[in-house]
């Protein structure tokens, strides 16, 4: 009698698991004796969950075996299929990356460890550890590395190169097997129970699995076809190019020539668990019983002989207290396993998969009036830097805690990352649930003054998928970060309309990079005392195709949102200063102390190559140091204090002087000032646009003046439109004045059309 079992397999119909349909529909399992049902996975389904507690008999498992297996979780290896793992972490082609080294300082889209640890492995085997690099939380969308919101992801080799290929875009990648990291990719598995209790059948699977995949291999266009006739749950189902493309790089990873189909080296598993704990600080061993041995031996006769020789009584006893055992081990192997893969660690509260699973169940049981709810704690990123990464766990910690003593009624808390959570509550109106949350804000930083919490809500609308939803949701907190607010915010059309704009706005800045489009004005610094012009500021400006030239307000303030586009875009305006500068300190030279002034972000300014790549543009522009002047602002500067003295004793060692742009406007800055090594300040316009009719606002300028001339320090005051304001400054012995009462921004060849000195303007 044929016997009914399930396979599990973790992804839509694709050619990744061709080998199962062919087996299905050449007749295979049939041939076995075997009625199999293949079960088409997705994002929404728990294929190791469904295989560990026994409602699969079977299942295709990726990385997430390696996993499962350091947890002890009663699995077993039936046949490695793919003898190399899939799993890459490519960059776009334009990128122009020679090698993994150059991912130093980017921002790497990185899916988690448990799903694929060869990936974090090999970046540490080249000595990138996760403070090397940025890291973005992995959603699969691989229109943010095309659009340059990222500069790497994750991928498989098989799928987004092809999805990029589409999109007009080349890849270059890093395969961790080019490292010595060769993982097994998809695996077809069972569990301890099924091979304990029926190990022909599982013979058998594995016969008919095999023999599937050989035809399946030789055989490529007629299982693509008989793939595309099914019937599908993929919103987007692959295309006959998509498939045609897979096929072929599943031939690699399969490597039949060299290896037989199946084959699995209890061997390679070791050396695989060994980089799993390297990379996870896991102290797991490994279990060879864990892989299947194809000539395992049916000894269910044994059993027989048993029941026709033991008392029934003690039959019955016996196997009630193996099958408690059993399902005792079992039981806790699925404890140990859902707390991993659904808990969050440091704060115990349930985490995003658990959430993403609970949305699904919501949508499926039509749970309606669902509000999703995002609540982030505030500058945690600063206390991380400022105090320490176990004082920024504890206040994480604190929030969980508060959440969970001050929980909604229907509702439930999850812990995302970084100081992030979630409640998912049921409200009848946005408005009470509006009242709720802001409630349980109230009573959070009540119990703690130092913690602001941002918050954004929507309603869950079903008929979005889940990806859509938490889009939303994050850009509604994101909104809410930017307003300020310490209200809960809600989803409406106009954030995402924003949204669109501001992407919109990314990739039209990433095109204008490339294009050139980006040019520097140069604002002229007059010496007060004899009105030379001893320096200029290189500002930025966009000179636009349609809209003609652009102020840095209109996109900066978006752009430097994205760290990996304003990197580029801050790399290709030095470069074009630096193209300039000769021109300028030509015509200038004479000048006393003349000096070109350049911007610096804090992003590029915590670049550990900045000096390197500075010392080296100024070499393939041949221009010396000695007449450039970077400007760095207080807030940046004061992120990280310790970092910010070496970066700036750096600079100057190399030649550089360095600035102290938008002074007194944060911080204790007096208090600062006698420890940053910088040679010039610039006393900011919030100042000086309120003298001298404030009285106040004198005394601070008077002040710091003062003290940057004691302290040795050169003072520019910028921001000048007004001859009482000048006036005012003269008298307090400022050294320079930039503003509009002497010259606005300008292009080069007028600033080298300028008067080397100013008369007349006392």
């Amino acid at each position: 009698m044929s016997e009914d079992i399930s396979i599990h397999l973790k992804w839509y119909h694709k050619y990744q698991f061709a080998g199962y349909y062919a087996a299905q529909q050449q007749g295979y399992f049939q041939d076995e004796d075997l009625t199999v049902r293949l079960i088409e996975g997705g994002p929404n389904t728990n294929h190791l969950h469904q295989l560990i507690n026994g409602s699969s008999q079977y299942a295709v498992l990726g990385s997430e075996a390696l996993g499962s297996l350091a947890l002890g979780s009663p699995i077993i290896i039936v046949a490695s299929i793919f003898q190399h793992a899939p799993e890459m972490l490519m960059t776009l082609r334009s990128n122009q990356v020679e090698s993994i080294q150059d991912l130093r300082g980017k921002s790497l889209m990185l899916a988690n460890g448990e799903i694929a640890g060869q990936i974090p492995a090999m970046l540490l085997k080249n000595n990138l550890t996760s403070k090397d690099y940025l890291r973005a939380n992995y959603d699969g969308d691989v229109t943010r590395l095309a659009n340059g919101a990222v500069f790497a992801m994750y991928g498989y080799i098989s799928n987004e190169p092809f999805l990029l290929q589409e999109m007009g875009y080349e890849v270059d990648y890093f395969r961790p097997q080019d490292y010595g990291i060769n993982f097994y990719g998809d695996n077809l598995a069972t569990n301890q129970s099924e091979l304990d209790n029926n190990p022909g059948r599982v013979a058998a699977i594995r016969r008919a699995v095999i023999r599937g995949w050989s035809y399946a291999l030789n055989h490529p266009k007629e299982i693509i076809h008989y793939l595309l006739s099914l019937p599908t749950k993929n919103p987007q189902p692959y295309t006959l190019k998509h498939q045609q493309y897979e096929a072929q790089t599943t031939f690699d990873l399969i490597d039949i020539n060299d290896v037989p189909i199946g084959t699995s080296s209890p061997d390679r598993w070791a050396a695989m668990l060994d980089v799993f704990n390297s990379t996870s600080g896991g102290q797991a061993h490994f279990n060879p019983n864990s892989i299947y041995n194809e000539f395992h031996q049916d000894r269910s006769w044994i059993n027989y002989v048993l029941i026709a020789a033991i008392i029934a009584s003690i039959i019955i006893l016996f196997m009630y207290s193996w099958n408690r055992a059993l399902q005792s081990k079992l039981n806790t192997a699925i404890s140990s396993l859902e707390k991993v893969a659904l808990e969050d660690v440091l704060t115990g509260l349930k985490n995003r998969s658990s959430m993403m699973l609970f949305i699904e169940e919501c949508r499926i049981k039509k749970r309606n009036n669902q509000f999703l709810v995002l609540i982030d704690i505030a500058g945690l990123q600063k206390i991380n830097k400022d105090q320490g990464l176990q004082v920024a766990d504890q206040l994480i910690q604190q929030v969980a805690r508060l959440l969970t003593e001050c929980a909604l009624k229907n509702s439930n808390t999850y812990s995302l990352y970084g100081g992030k959570f979630a409640i998912i509550a049921y409200a009848e109106r946005f408005s009470e649930l509006e009242r709720r949350i802001n409630i349980l804000l109230e009573k959070i930083t009540h119990a703690n003054d130092a913690i602001v919490l941002r918050s954004g809500a929507l309603k869950l609308d079903f008929s979005l998928d889940n990806s859509t939803l938490t889009t939303r949701a994050e850009l509604t907190l994101q909104h809410s970060k930017d307003t300020k607010s310490d209200k809960l915010s809600s989803f409406n059309l106009l954030i995402l309309e924003k949204a669109s704009r501001h992407e919109a706005l990314i990739i039209e800045v990433t095109e204008a990079v490339n294009k050139q489009e980006f040019v520097a004005h140069y604002q002229p610094k007059v010496n007060y005392k004899t009105g030379e012009i001893q320096g200029l500021e290189a500002l930025i400006r966009w000179d636009h195709p349609e809209k003609g030239v652009l102020l840095p307000g209109t996109f900066l303030p978006i752009v430097e949102h994205n760290p990996v586009v304003m990197m580029e875009l801050e790399k290709s305006i030095i470069e074009t200063i630096l193209s300039e500068a000769n021109d300028l300190i030509s015509y200038y030279k004479n000048n006393t102390g003349f000096r070109l002034s350049i911007n610096l972000s804090s992003i590029l300014f915590n670049q550990p190559s900045l000096v390197t790549d500075l010392l080296a543009s100024c070499h393939r522009f041949d221009v010396e140091p000695q007449y450039i002047e970077f400007e760095l602002t207080e807030s940046s500067m004061l992120e990280d204090l310790d970092l910010a003295i070496g970066i700036s004793q750096q600079l100057q060692s190399a030649g550089f002087h360095v600035a102290l742009d938008d002074f007194g406007t944060g911080y204790s800055s007096l208090a600062y000032i006698q420890n940053l090594p910088v040679n010039v300040i610039k006393l900011d316009y919030s100042f000086v646009k309120k003298i001298p009719q404030d009285i106040r606002s004198g005394f601070v300028v008077e002040h710091i003046i003062s003290l940057a001339h004691k302290l040795g320090l050169i003072i520019v005051a910028e921001g000048v439109e007004e001859a009482n304001q000048l006036a005012y400054l003269g008298n307090l012995n400022v050294d320079m004045i930039q503003g509009f009462f002497f010259y606005r921004p300008m292009p080069l060849l007028e600033a080298c059309k300028l008067n080397l000195v100013v008369n007349n303007y006392k």
